[in-house]
């Protein structure tokens, strides 16, 4: 399993670079070599991801870890590996990595007509930083890769995008690298604080030993809300949290279609990611000192997003809206603390992933054949093009979360937490307002259905409307390379809707091991604790689900 985990990670790499050999063999030979590389870095994500323990437990270092000595050679106190694994926290995320790649590369194929060698290769490089963070057990590493996935799609908004795209580009990056540096600062404050407290000379990376260290050594009040906030500053930024979120829309935007699925179905993640791997554990008394003002951030993304999106005349902006909501529902349940909660986020983020990643694909593929994306320019598209009318009204479903979709099982899960938070296990201090919280969350069941739905209806029902530039083209319904790109992640959406359990209980001790900490502080004064013993998981997420079908 090493083999083939560092496989999956390596040879986009390997595959970009590849793409400059073949790039005088003209624009066939550079399309199909990025597309069998992105296919034989599938097979073998595909492969670690179908081996993971069905319960979840691996050891410290991941599943299909392996650490090698990096920076300890050349400097002996310095303790930094080229550490990876995977673990629940990141496998699912891992292989999506990984399909969405495929979906990018095929929703790209005609669209692309310049640098075509160029483009493919920073989807690969893309693809190769995605898959380092989700597999990264080295805190520099994860670092590493974080920063490196900013690279390649700034240059796929700043050369492929439309006809903003060099200013959503310099936002894009500016807004992520100012957040990422501060970021950097908390998690090196991390390292320091253990190197002091262990006493043995020696600067220690990995992600496990550090949050083992601060369990045993839990950092002063002042110092946890110090480092909690930095990193909050890279992590929000990222999510996007509302208010942070101003870069988002117009990235999306501009960017190219590939662009923003990787966007959207990948990197937003990352956030959230970060949020559960470093800050939660390794700062659990500032987490929960900070959770109230959390979860009012995360609903006010989630009604803000929902009701900018009912308004937008644009629909890749109106899904780029929906995005900023569907990510508060993440951070929802992430702060929610409960087992049902924290699980149904990690869940949401592959349904989102794959809901969105859908959505922002046929919105290129409407895009390619009427050249506008302007609402009141289309109606009745469900005639012309019915295979593009039925993924949409598909992939509508699975991203308001009908039963038997992806959608369902990560929102229900996300809102079962917070109620419980609310109503059974809130300090009475907090109660009353965490129950308002819990009540408005349900809005976003609401607000999702009536501006997806409503965009559907007004684009792909009623009497057939086109630019009149369109009377002239004969416009065609989805080909087999599109139906293709949105195949797998049909199946994906069905598999998820119908056997949540199988995504949820590999995840599950992970996710437990991430959060119990913090979840053993609500209620109590803000104050460094003595370490403590684990909190059992009180329910499971898939037996609570399958009680509910």
């Amino acid at each position: 399993m090493q083999t083939f985990l560092l496989i999956a990670i390596f040879l986009p790499l390997l595959g970009a670079a590849l793409l400059w050999v073949v790039q005088p063999l003209g624009r066939d030979a550079v399309r199909y070599t990025a597309l069998a590389v992105a296919l034989l870095t599938l097979i073998a994500a595909l492969y670690v991801c179908v081996g993971f323990p069905p319960n979840g437990e691996v050891p410290v270092e991941g599943y299909a870890g392996t650490s090698e000595a990096w920076l300890a050679p050349a400097i002996g106190s310095v303790d930094v590996k080229f550490a990876v694994g995977l673990d629940g926290l990141g496998v699912w995320m891992f292989g999506l990595s990984a399909v969405l790649m495929i979906t990018a590369i095929l929703v790209s194929w005609e669209a692309i007509k310049e640098r075509e060698a160029l483009f493919y290769a920073m989807l690969l490089l893309l693809e190769f930083g995605c898959l380092g963070v989700f597999s990264a057990r080295d805190l520099l590493l994860f670092y590493i890769f974080f920063e490196f996935t900013l690279i390649p799609l700034f240059f796929l908004i700043g050369i492929w995008g439309s006809e903003d795209r060099r200013y959503a580009a310099i936002k894009f990056f500016l807004f992520t690298l100012a957040g990422s540096m501060l970021t950097f600062l908390g998690l090196l404050a991390i390292v320091v604080w253990d190197y002091q407290q262990q006493g043995d000379g020696v600067l220690r990376f990995g992600i496990a030993d550090l949050v083992a260290g601060l369990r045993a050594h839990p950092l002063p009040p002042t110092w946890q809300l110090a480092i909690f906030v930095a990193l909050f500053a890279g992590f929000a930024i990222k999510v996007p949290l509302f208010p942070l979120h101003s870069w988002l829309p117009l990235a999306h935007v501009q960017a190219p279609t590939a662009g923003s699925v990787i966007l959207a179905g990948i990197l937003l993640k990352i956030g959230v990611y970060g949020f559960l791997r470093f800050s939660i554990p390794m700062l659990p008394d500032a987490t929960v000192f900070c959770v109230p003002y959390l979860l009012w951030l995360s609903v006010a993304g989630i009604i803000y997003g929902a009701l900018v999106a009912l308004a937008q005349a644009d629909i890749k902006k109106l899904i780029a809206y929906s995005s900023v909501s569907h990510l508060g529902i993440c951070m929802l349940g992430l702060f929610a603390l409960t087992p049902q909660g924290v699980q149904g986020s990690v869940l949401q983020m592959v349904n989102h992933g794959v809901s969105t990643g859908a959505l922002f694909a046929l919105v290129g593929m409407v895009y390619e054949r009427y050249h506008t994306r302007q609402i009141a320019d289309l109606s009745g598209l469900a005639l012309r093009t019915p295979w593009i009318g039925f993924f949409m009204v598909f992939f509508t479903f699975s991203s308001i979360g009908v039963p038997g979709l992806n959608g369902f099982p990560g929102e229900f899960l996300v809102l079962l937490g917070m109620f419980q938070r609310a109503y059974a296990q809130a300090p009475l201090v907090m109660q009353a307002q965490w129950m308002i919280i819990s009540v408005l969350s349900v809005s976003s069941v609401v607000l999702g259905g009536w501006y997806m739905l409503y965009l559907v209806k007004r684009v792909f029902f009623g009497p057939l409307k086109e630019p009149a530039e369109a009377a002239h083209h004969h416009i065609e319904d989805m080909n087999w390379r599109e139906i293709a790109a949105l195949a797998p992640l049909a199946v994906l959406a069905l598999w998820i809707g119908l056997a949540p359990q199988h995504f949820l209980r590999p995840m599950a001790p992970a996710i437990d091991q991430a959060y119990e900490q913090a979840a053993a502080r609500v209620g109590q004064p803000y104050q460094a604790a003595e370490p403590r013993a684990a909190v059992p998981s009180k329910s499971n997420s898939a037996e609570a689900l399958a009680r509910v079908r």
